[in-house]
């Protein structure tokens, strides 16, 4: 065994994570815009929860880490029950990265989302460390799309509609249509409608909503619908060019996740000119004491 090894256990044992803020998350969000489109899911993640501690004066079961002094610009964030970590390239950033994982309390259950290839195997690791039974697991394929190509997209609205954001109202139907729909959902559909980029295409006749994505919290492009009475019209195509335009006006390159079964999507993207970077997977955790309910309203 040798020295450097010993050196860096002694290292480990004194990693510590530590809860932040907004000031925080904006220093990590410069952090990572240096590197694009390497870190691009890390930084619109980190955006989009700036955004919610900035507009919104409490923000309830919602925590935020790093270590001290943002090392490596490790973060990991729990919204809830749902967790997305980051960390910035280095030699011995995903043994920093395990042992910050270790800290967290997974005994309620997690939902690992979209873990970046290049921490699978970490989290992985911490998982079967901790002997956690898996209730679902899955790998997405990472769609990318630059910003300079978005802002090129010709977004036409056909005849009879038109394309706004979405609005409160809107929430139950995306969250009864979406294909992930649970316990939980609709309450982070209503709060990214509320503080995110969203589109919806409606009929002009009777403010029908016809076709739909959100931002997530991870900054992917989710919830793309369009209702079956509507569907092999191109209206999908429509909402995905004017989010992908808004996404790129506040400065972003657009992502989404794609199941590699989901030929119709898939082909969706390929076609605006989406391109495939990278995967990333999805785990859940059983909780140890069966499934948690919220409290309705929260």
């Amino acid at each position: 065994m040798s020295k450097g090894f010993h050196i860096w256990r002694i290292v480990a044992r004194m990693v510590f994570l530590q809860k932040v803020g907004s000031q925080d998350l904006e220093h990590l969000l410069k952090l990572y815009s240096c590197d694009q489109p390497k870190y691009c899911t890390e930084l619109q993640c980190l955006d989009n929860f700036f955004g919610l501690y900035t507009t919104r004066s409490h923000l309830k079961h919602v925590e935020a880490y790093t270590l001290p002094h943002q090392e490596l610009g490790l973060f990991v964030i729990v919204d809830r029950y749902q967790m997305f970590v980051g960390c910035l390239d280095t030699e011995n950033s995903n043994d920093i990265l395990e042992q910050a994982l270790h800290q967290l309390d997974w005994w309620g259950g997690i939902q690992c989302s979209t873990i970046r290839n290049r921490y699978a195997a970490v989290v992985g690791r911490v998982v079967q460390a901790k002997r956690l039974p898996l209730k679902f697991e899955m790998e997405n394929n990472l769609y990318f799309l630059p910003r300079k190509a978005a802002l090129e997209l010709n977004v036409d609205v056909p005849s009879g509609f038109y394309l706004e954001a979405l609005s409160q109202q809107d929430a139950h139907l995306v969250d009864t249509a979406w294909e992930w729909s649970h316990s939980g959902t609709l309450f982070f559909i209503e709060r990214q409608i509320a503080t995110s980029t969203c589109v919806g295409l409606y009929r002009e006749d009777n403010q029908e909503l016809v076709a739909w994505c959100i931002r997530s919290q991870d900054g992917f492009l989710a919830a793309l619908q369009v209702k079956n009475s509507h569907q092999r019209r191109g209206f999908g195509a429509v909402v995905v060019k004017e989010y992908s335009r808004r996404v790129a006006l506040l400065g972003y390159d657009v992502t989404a996740e794609v199941c590699p079964s989901n030929k119709a999507s898939s082909g969706l993207f390929q076609k605006l000119g989406f391109k495939v970077i990278d995967q990333c997977s999805w785990l859940i955790t059983v909780p140890a004491q069966g499934d948690f309910t919220w409290p309705d309203g929260e």
